[in-house]
């Protein structure tokens, strides 16, 4: 008897426990904020799809997981909804608006993340149509994919945003004069400080309110940073700033090139057993061979397999006032298919240099390019000039490792370097 009393207790709980989930999951509901937006099998962009929903459809919600929400399908059974493609996951601007590329070889993502895959790219003039807004990405159609690409390179007719009650004044850069200068989440004093600006730092100005510029951040973010304590005008840039009156060309140039690793820090190694140190000196005396000859004086942090600290990399830069700093890394990875090529960069000072390589590269080499990213690296980071960290593949990968050793790729990765380098000081 009192088994059976505790067998009902049990089953009430459960039904208790049921039925407010239920009501719980009753009251939440998602709107799709894209045209035909994919419902998958698993809260994960690999998993299979298992419908498709219209933009405004709603859903209800039963549980939220990394980002994804599980919803009750029509039909019966339930799916995954991305967070990103929903009305409260992003931010919905509305009817959709026609923007122009402004830039070569924008990367078109599959999700609205600078580590998420590249799907294709775009190019100056071409016109998109914006649907959806998130994480200082736009959200478009691509080849009939579901797509995202950086908002920073994308221009409106009439200017962007008036929506949000923005000026029109755009463009121009906000250059950060004094260390720890706050940079908020919104336009005032008391608003959350996302991070701090060092001075050096610029920050290209995409419109104001009041007096704030609003900015966009090196890692895609957009801020606010009150105009009385930053300069608009490109003359009172720091130091790290290359002057506005410099000669065009390698010619004169100061650029520092670091070979990663050395001595006893071998760095990683392919399957051969081929060091990284070895592979990063070859590079570099390859490319300093082809910046001398134009004239450039280069500095070498280690010119022969020694091991020189973190610290002494980057004060090559800083104390020879370089006007461009390269470090020359291979990477590797747990993962064997792991491949490609990344550009990092960590002050928004050195996002042009970076920038201005990596598209050489990416136009240049037939490895998958990575993109240009923020990085926190020691030698970047602590480094007050134009700086650049580079890996040139995957000595973990079997096929690429092999290939990245060959003459033929040294040879093309650095003369890939050189015309990025000579790009960037036109």
């Amino acid at each position: 008897m009192i088994k059976k009393s505790i067998f009902c207790l049990v089953s009430l709980l459960i039904v208790f426990l049921l039925t407010n989930h239920i009501t719980t999951a009753a009251a939440s509901t998602i709107q799709i904020a894209v045209h035909k937006a994919n419902i998958r099998s698993e809260p994960i962009n690999t998993a299979s799809v298992i419908a498709q929903a219209d933009r405004n459809e709603k859903f209800q919600v039963l549980q939220e997981k990394f980002g994804w929400y599980e919803v009750q399908l029509p039909g019966g059974g339930t799916g995954w909804i991305a967070g990103y493609i929903v009305g409260n996951g992003g931010q919905n601007i509305g009817d959709a608006k026609l923007g122009t590329i402004s830039a070569n070889h924008v990367h078109v993502r599959n999700n609205p993340s600078l580590s998420a895959n590249i799907i294709g790219k775009l190019h100056t003039g071409d016109q998109v149509t914006v649907i959806n807004e998130s994480n200082g990405f736009a959200n478009i159609t691509y080849r009939n994919q579901n797509a995202w690409i950086s908002q920073q390179y994308i221009r409106y007719s009439g200017e962007a945003k008036a929506d949000k009650g923005e000026s029109s004044r755009a463009g121009g850069f906000a250059y950060i004069s004094t260390d720890q200068t706050n940079l908020r989440a919104s336009a005032g004093t008391s608003a959350p400080v996302i991070t701090k600006g060092s001075p050096g730092e610029r920050y290209p100005i995409i419109g104001q309110e009041g007096d704030w510029y609003k900015i966009t951040l090196a890692s895609g973010r957009e801020a606010y940073v009150a105009s009385w304590v930053v300069s608009s005008n490109k003359n009172t840039a720091s130091k790290a700033m290359p002057a506005e009156n410099a000669a065009a060309g390698l010619s004169g140039k100061t650029i520092v090139l670091d070979a990663g690793h050395g001595g006893y820090d071998p760095g990683t190694a392919n399957g051969a057993g081929i060091p990284e140190k070895q592979l990063t000196m070859q590079t570099t005396k390859r490319l300093q061979q082809k910046l001398s000859a134009a004239g450039a004086n280069v500095i070498l942090t280690r010119s022969e397999d020694q091991y020189v600290n973190l610290d002494s990399r980057a004060s090559a830069a800083n104390s020879n006032n370089a006007d461009a700093f390269i470090s020359i890394h291979y990477d590797s990875s747990t993962k064997p298919d792991a491949n490609g090529v990344t550009t990092y960069y960590h002050h928004g000072y050195q996002y042009d240099l970076a920038s201005n390589v990596n598209q050489v590269l990416d136009s240049s080499l037939s490895l998958n390019n990575r993109g240009t990213r923020f990085g926190d690296y020691h030698v970047i980071r602590e480094n007050s000039r134009p700086a650049a960290l580079l890996e040139l593949g995957y000595l973990s990968n079997p096929h690429e490792g092999q290939y990245v050793t060959t003459d033929s790729y040294q040879e093309l990765v650095s003369n890939s370097i050189y015309n990025g380098l000579e790009s960037y000081f036109k």
